[in-house]
C-alpha cells in the first residue's frame, strides 16, 4: 500500500490492491463557506501533488463528509463525471446533484470490496459527528496492510480496528468550534496508535486549520504544533514513527513480518 500526502491540509491519494483512492481531494481554488468566504476561507500554503485533469476515470474520489472541507465544489466540477464517487451519504448526494453517474454510499459498519482485492470499511467518529461523517478502514485483502483514516475524532474503541492497524492517517492538532472538539490531539493520536499497534502515525488536517472569517476569528480554537508532534511521537512511538509528509511524499507500507515457525 502507498500514501501519498496531496496538500497542506488533508487530501490524500492511496495506492492499494489495483486502485487509486482519492480522499477528500481539494485540488483547486480556496475553501470557502459563505459569501465571498465571508464565514470561513482555507487557502493552500504550499503547491498540490495533483491537477483535477491528472485524475484518471477509473480513480475513486472518496469523500468522508458533505461538508466544503472534504467535499470541496470547485474541485469535484474540475473531474470527469465518470469518476466515480464513494462516501459518506450526504457527500454521494451532493456528487450526484453535480453530474456524477457512477456513485456508492458507504455507511459506517458497512464493508466494501473492490476488485476483490481492496477492503473499504466505515468507521463511525466520536460526538459530534454521526452518519454525516465516516473514518475509513482500507484494507489490502492481498498482504493484509491496514490503514485507518480519520478525518475528525476517532471513537475510544472499536472491534473493526482491532486487534492492530498498521497505519493511522489523524488530525494531530485539536480544533475546537465553540467549545466542541472537532479533531483530536497529539496525545490522543499517540495513545491510539500504541492501542492499534500502529506501525505509523501521518498527521492530516493541519497547516489551514483554522482559516479566516468570522468562525476561525471568533469560534474556532486550533491547539497544538506540529513540532510538539514529532516530539512526542518520537519519544512515545520510536524515532521515524510519527511523520507529517509534504505534499507529494510517499509512504510505502510493507506487510508485517510474520514469526516463521520453528523446524519441527
Amino acid at each position: 500500500m502507498e500514501l501519498e500526502r496531496l496538500d497542506d491540509y488533508q487530501s490524500w491519494r492511496i495506492r492499494c490492491g489495483g486502485q487509486q483512492l482519492l480522499i477528500d481531494p481539494w485540488l483547486v481554488d480556496d475553501i470557502e463557506v459563505g459569501d465571498g468566504g465571508r464565514w470561513l476561507r482555507r487557502r493552500h500554503g504550499l503547491p498540490v501533488a495533483l491537477r483535477p485533469g491528472q485524475v484518471g476515470e477509473h480513480d475513486i474520489v472518496v469523500l468522508t463528509s458533505a461538508l466544503p472541507a472534504h467535499a470541496h465544489v470547485p474541485t469535484l466540477r474540475a473531474l470527469n463525471r465518470s469518476v466515480r464517487v464513494l462516501g459518506a451519504p450526504a457527500a454521494v448526494r451532493l456528487a450526484r446533484s453535480l453530474g456524477f453517474r457512477s456513485t456508492i454510499v458507504l455507511t459506517p459498519g458497512q464493508r466494501i470490496v473492490l476488485d476483490g482485492r481492496l477492503a473499504l470499511t466505515g468507521i463511525r467518529p466520536r460526538f459530534p459527528y454521526g452518519m454525516g461523517s465516516i473514518g475509513l478502514l482500507i484494507e489490502s485483502l492481498e498482504d493484509g496492510v491496514r490503514t485507518y483514516f480519520e478525518p475528525h475524532v476517532a471513537p475510544l474503541r472499536h472491534p473493526l480496528l482491532e486487534p492492530a492497524v498498521d497505519v493511522i492517517v489523524a488530525p494531530v492538532q485539536k480544533v475546537r468550534l465553540a467549545g466542541v472538539q472537532l479533531a483530536m490531539d497529539v496525545n490522543e493520536c499517540v495513545q491510539l496508535a500504541r492501542h492499534l499497534k500502529a506501525r505509523w502515525l501521518l498527521a492530516t488536517g493541519t497547516t489551514p486549520a483554522a482559516g479566516e472569517g468570522f468562525i476561525p476569528e471568533r469560534l474556532l480554537r486550533v491547539e497544538g504544533d506540529l513540532d510538539t508532534f514529532e516530539a512526542v511521537t518520537r519519544l512515545q512511538l520510536g524515532d521515524g514513527r510519527g511523520r507529517l509528509l509534504a505534499p507529494g511524499e510517499i509512504i510505502r507500507v510493507p506487510p508485517r513480518r510474520r514469526r516463521s515457525r520453528p523446524a519441527a
